[in-house]
């Protein structure tokens, strides 16, 4: 191997690793702040942009345990999810992520431009393991909280799951357990409401990766509870592969804690 030969190959290994480097830490994430109760956590989901691995975006979730069940993450079962955002990532400097608060637009999702600051996502030398978010409120130029990353949860962040779903109000997950159904999403990406504040149809697109809107097909009730929310498909507990219930989430981006929360029915 000649000297040329040599360089360019360490050149070559060199721009490899920078590239791994940049790329956004993608997976299911635990984190830790001052603001939560018991065995609660902070739930961070991950996706990185197909177009560009230094780019994807976030969800971002409190969940609250169900107390006194000790054990791996996944037994430690999630009963409800009380607040959510939804974020753009980007990177800005190796090991540092922009995250950019995402409100429904005319184009699908768009970057919130109500903020004073976003938050900052700092990687602990690279890894995910002791990696900090500082989240600011909309408005305010104070940081609303940092949280602390150790671990990870068993979520994921799922493609479109069509089937008959429930919208619960139940914070306590007692409405987990009944059959009940007032939401059904159809193959052709067609959504149908019968709760006493949402009815009609609405067409579902996908407007980013796993980033879904919801539009009016025809007269509809409660309106504006859809279309200016931001829909997911996430596996909260997953117990894949012995059976699978997902949740479809509806994130209010003016106000995090007013969250649809929609059961799948099996």
């Amino acid at each position: 191997m000649t000297k040329k030969t040599t360089l360019a190959a360490v050149f070559a290994v060199s721009l490899l690793a920078s590239a791994a480097a940049a790329a956004v830490p993608e997976g299911s994430f635990r984190g830790t702040t001052p603001q939560l109760r018991g065995g609660d956590v902070m739930a961070l989901i991950v996706r990185r942009d197909p177009a560009d691995a230094r780019k994807g975006y976030a969800i971002l979730s409190e969940y609250t345990r169900v107390p006194f069940i000790p054990g791996p993450e996944r037994i430690e079962i999630t009963r409800w999810v009380p607040r959510m955002y939804a974020f753009r990532v980007e990177e800005t400097a190796e090991g540092r992520f922009d995250f950019k608060p995402l409100r429904v637009g005319a184009s699908g999702v768009e970057v919130d431009g109500g903020y004073a600051h976003f938050g900052r996502l700092t990687l602990s030398r690279g890894r995910m393991d002791g990696a900090t978010l500082t989240r600011y409120d909309r408005g305010s130029v104070m940081v609303a909280e940092t949280i602390i990353f150790d671990g990870r949860v068993s979520s994921t962040w799922e493609g479109f799951v069509a089937g008959d779903f429930f919208g619960s109000q139940d914070p306590t997950g007692g409405d987990y357990f009944h059959k009940a159904v007032n939401a059904t999403l159809g193959e052709d990406r067609v959504a149908t409401f019968s709760q006493p504040e949402i009815e009609g149809r609405f067409q579902m697109t996908e407007v980013a990766p796993f980033i879904w809107t919801l539009t009016p097909l025809g007269q509809v009730k409660g309106a504006d509870r859809v279309t200016t929310r931001i829909g997911v498909f996430i596996d909260i507990v997953n117990w894949k592969p012995f059976f699978t219930t997902n949740e479809f989430l509806l994130i209010n981006p003016d106000d995090a804690r007013d969250v649809g929360f929609y059961y799948q029915r099996h």
